[in-house]
């Protein structure tokens, strides 16, 4: 049977990532056949999250693996003549190049895009720089927090009575990096095959994340208004919100949107009598009368547990869900059905498990998911194989510190 792990099987990319955005769309890449060499240095250019965690050991911090699961490992220079050179020679041995480094950096360093293809015209090159490669902002530092603070994102995602944004402990604009990088990577590869020509891809990842919000947009354009924060209200769906239920700091999501689904959720609360309440006939009278609406409903979710709201109200076509913990995902049984989690009992930092990319082949089979080399540990097999260059020369370049 084919395995989902060999779809990009004889597809080698190098990597220059770091954060989330760029190692977790080098990680989708690997965990689908392709051969992915991520390219650091100590002396300048580990990835940042190599120092997340308590562990000293840079191969243990449980976000670095998280991210780079599948990726090989070389330790090259880049600030020495040798380790540049290298790299060109790489990428002429390669189909591919995927960097989310601030615009410029390797050009510095003699990689530019015309460098890296002077031996590999094919040589697709994708980049996933915070606000793209030209411009004004081109050279602004970029994590996910103030990517998604400039979209708009944190602004919006907030309650209007607050006077401050609130904004969120997920770095969105990454989220959605590393899932557009792989498809526009693919993408790539497939017109340099068709055309034999390389292309370079500039996905600007505050782009990206703009692009979630176009009724904003539109809204500001068309209307002249400036869309204010709305928490948990909808203009499609009534009742619309996140309602206390029993238990500490828990919590259930209803949407209700059409009639036949509020006279379906008057049944599952007992209420058969508010079906026939003029205030809540139809969505634009329980929109009007939303404040009286979601009193009735947060006192009929707050004497029953999140998991029962949930189970009766999808049992009836009522939409809701009971909002999680990260201990709740774990142990969910729909979750844990798919095989969503990835399971290594022998690492540097003890049994553990990780998410899975959440993509799933009918009719193929899938390999386990294997560990981030450890750092360098590739290089003189890569050097030797791909390169040709014999161990002697490779010990020469590591106490010269080409490779470090």
């Amino acid at each position: 049977m084919d395995t989902a792990n060999e779809i990009l099987k004889g597809v080698r990319i190098l990597a220059f990532t770091t954060g989330y955005a760029g190692p977790y769309a080098g990680r989708l890449l690997a965990n689908y056949g392709a051969e992915v060499i991520k390219i650091e240095s100590r002396r300048g250019g580990l990835d940042t999250f190599r120092h997340y965690g308590q562990h000293k050991d840079i191969d243990a911090a449980p976000r670095f693996i998280e991210c780079n699961l599948g990726v090989r490992s070389m330790a090259i220079n880049l600030k020495h003549p040798t380790g540049a050179k290298l790299v060109r020679e790489l990428a002429g041995q390669s189909h591919a190049v995927l960097q989310n480094f601030r615009p410029r950096v390797l050009d510095k360093l003699g990689l530019s895009d015309d460098e890296l293809r002077k031996n590999n015209p094919k040589l697709v090159i994708v980049k996933l720089p915070g606000f793209g490669s030209e411009g004004p902002k081109s050279g602004y530092g970029t994590w996910g927090f103030n990517l998604t603070a400039f979209s708009g994102i944190t602004y919006l995602w907030n309650h209007p009575e607050q006077d401050r944004p609130i904004g969120s402990q997920g770095v969105y604009p990454d989220h959605l990096g590393f899932v557009l990088g792989p498809t526009m990577m693919i993408a790539a590869l497939l017109n340099s095959r068709r055309s034999g020509k390389g292309v370079t891809v500039d996905l600007a990842q505050i782009e990206g994340t703009a692009a979630v919000l176009g009724t904003t947009y539109l809204e500001a354009s068309v209307n002249g208004d400036d869309p204010k924060p709305k928490g948990n209200h909808y203009a499609l769906a009534a009742p619309h919100g996140c309602y206390h239920c029993q238990g500490e700091d828990r919590w259930c999501v209803i949407s209700v949107r059409e009639d036949s689904e509020w006279r379906s959720f008057c049944r599952v609360m007992g209420r058969e009598e508010l079906i026939q309440d003029g205030r809540f006939k139809n969505l634009p009278l329980r929109l009007f009368n939303r404040a009286a609406l979601d009193r009735i409903v947060g006192a009929w979710t707050a004497a029953r547990t999140a998991e029962e709201v949930m189970t009766r109200c999808q049992a009836a076509g009522v939409p809701a869900s009971a909002v999680q913990t990260g201990a709740d995902l774990l142990n969910d049984p729909q979750l844990r059905h798919r095989n969503y989690f990835s399971r290594f009992n022998e690492s540097l930092i003890g049994p553990f498990e990780i998410p899975r990319s959440g993509f799933v082949f009918k009719a193929m089979a899938e390999e386990p998911l294997e560990l981030p080399a450890r750092f360098g540990s590739d290089n003189e097999p890569i050097l030797t194989e791909v390169l040709g260059y014999d161990k002697a020369t490779i010990e020469q370049w590591r106490r010269e510190e080409v490779l470090t």
